[in-house]
């Protein structure tokens, strides 16, 4: 990851707790493996909805 990138996140995060918004640990590693390529949005997504849904395994690609 970039440094503006990694920057750009962190500030975003900041943005987020100062206007009350909690951003968990794992919010944290699910923007920076995205931020790395190493995941896409839609695979992002779908394990959001799974750990909303309480099925913590990954999403099928």
């Amino acid at each position: 990851m970039t440094t503006k990138r990694e920057q750009a996140m962190r500030n975003a995060v900041a943005s987020a707790r100062m206007e009350g918004i909690p951003v968990s640990k794992q919010t944290e590693r699910d923007c920076v493996r995205y931020l790395e390529g190493r995941i896409d949005t839609a695979t992002l997504v779908q394990e959001i909805l799974n750990r909303q849904r309480g099925q913590d395994r990954p999403a099928r690609r």
